[in-house]
């Protein structure tokens, strides 16, 4: 029997039972939908999630910490643990491991702000400053501090509203918004303060105003990190207190920086090189540690739903299997009828392996349209009842073109696999005995 002549046969043994194909290929249908449905939830839900973080900053970006001291008894019943400065050693170590192409040390320095009558305290972040295009600091106005420049500094956009006027006489707190581009606008260091009298303080050079970051860059301001340390150095000397510069030339063996910030060449190079910097004494996190939590919440949601759709296309297996084991039953005499006239086994089995296929076939195709349909109502409706109509879309159901392709093959397979133990009962049958049977 020729590829042509089985697949006519087997097209016209479906169409003479077109209710239980309808219904047998139904089951599959609602399987495959299931399926595509649950898992496309899944998928939603990771993408959201890998959104959520890439709206909270760079995936590639490692902040580092000194290593805090652990409580309690800890270290004595787990050993001493490794421990190093967060100094300049500490950043050349870092610039040395693989994979790394930027890092950028913060030194934080807590000031009062004078534009005018008003007043501000905020933190001015030292840093390097050829380094800041390199951890995604961009300017709505003006431009990036340069190292040469006198006292250069750019503001993050949450900045001009934390000015407030300290004579007022109301008690409610009344921000006012500065044009901190074009105001005169002196810096306090908080050493300053102790003597007579207000400290005059220092005009600073406003270059720039950053553009908006998803919160990390915007309430604090920048400048040259040398520039500022010769600022500390020179309050310091003026103060010309010993006790200061004690504590100082202590904080300096212990921690010359408060953090710093890595940035890694791939994302998928994070982990490793976390690993490392941890490995050299230091405490680092990044939101890759968010993302793995994140990737197995998300995995095991996955599998429950896939798994409440397994159930429905098991069910439709079962189905076909019922079908095609009722199909020998009323075509025993045909069978017998195609042994003797010369059919080889193998094109009987081809046969009822082909109807099951046919069935997991088109079972899979109306399931992945159907599938589509259902994901775009979800999407439409959680968009409306979610964002009221306004805003970007956010999908909550996502099929990938892989799902479409893997469960078209899974809805095939299943037909298949269903059809093989009919295929192999209808092998066994006697053809003698199947031709003296009433059909």
């Amino acid at each position: 029997m020729n590829s042509r002549d089985l697949i006519a046969m087997g097209l016209r043994n479906l169409w003479r039972r077109k209710a239980r194909t309808f219904l047998t290929v139904l089951g599959v249908i609602i399987g495959t939908a299931s399926i595509i449905v649950m898992l496309s939830l899944g998928i939603g839900m990771q993408e959201t999630f890998m959104k959520n973080l890439e709206d909270m900053g760079s995936l590639t970006l490692i902040d580092v910490y000194p290593k805090w001291d652990r409580w309690g008894d800890e270290e004595e019943e787990s050993g001493p643990q490794k421990k190093i400065a967060l100094d300049d050693k500490a950043v050349e170590l870092m610039r040395d491991i693989d994979h790394v192409s930027a890092v950028m040390p913060f030194m934080n320095v807590y000031v009062d702000l004078i534009a005018g009558r008003y007043e501000a305290g905020i933190s001015i972040n030292g840093v390097d400053v050829d380094a800041m295009p390199e951890f995604d600091f961009l300017t709505q106005q003006g431009r990036l501090p340069e190292k040469l420049g006198k006292n250069e500094i750019v503001f993050g956009q949450e900045v001009s509203q934390q000015f407030y006027d300290p004579k007022s006489r109301s008690r409610r707190w009344e921000p006012v918004d500065i044009d901190l581009m074009n105001t005169n606008i002196k810096m306090i260091l908080n050493e300053e303060y102790g003597g007579e009298g207000r400290p005059r303080g220092r005009k600073l050079n406003v270059v720039g105003i950053l553009a908006e970051s998803n919160g990390e860059y915007n309430w604090n301001a920048y400048m040259d990190i040398d520039q500022l340390t010769k600022i500390q150095e020179e309050v310091a000397r003026r103060n010309k207190n010993s006790d200061t510069n004690d504590r100082r030339r202590r904080d300096d063996d212990e921690n010359k920086y408060e953090s710093v910030k890595v940035k890694v060449d791939d994302m998928k190079n994070v982990k490793e090189v976390q690993e490392q910097i941890k490995a050299l004494g230091l405490e680092a996190w990044s939101l890759t540690d968010i993302l793995e939590n994140m990737k197995q919440t998300s995995a095991g949601i996955q599998a429950v739903l896939g798994g409440i759709g397994a159930v429905s296309l098991f069910v439709a297996a079962l189905g076909i299997t019922n079908t095609m084991i009722m199909s020998i039953y009323e075509r025993t005499r045909e069978i017998g009828v195609m042994k003797v006239l010369g059919a080889e086994l193998k094109d009987i089995k081809r046969l009822f392996l082909f109807e099951a296929g046919l069935i997991g076939l088109l079972g899979g195709l109306v399931g992945i349209v159907l599938s589509i349909g259902i994901s775009k109502l979800i999407n439409n409706i959680g968009f409306n009842f979610m964002n009221g109509g306004y805003g970007d879309a956010s999908s909550i159901s996502v099929i990938p073109l892989w799902l479409i392709g893997l469960s078209l093959v899974f809805s095939i397979l299943v037909g298949v696999l269903s059809g093989y133990y009919p295929a192999r009962r209808a092998m066994r049958l006697s053809a003698l005995e199947a031709i003296r049977t009433d059909s």
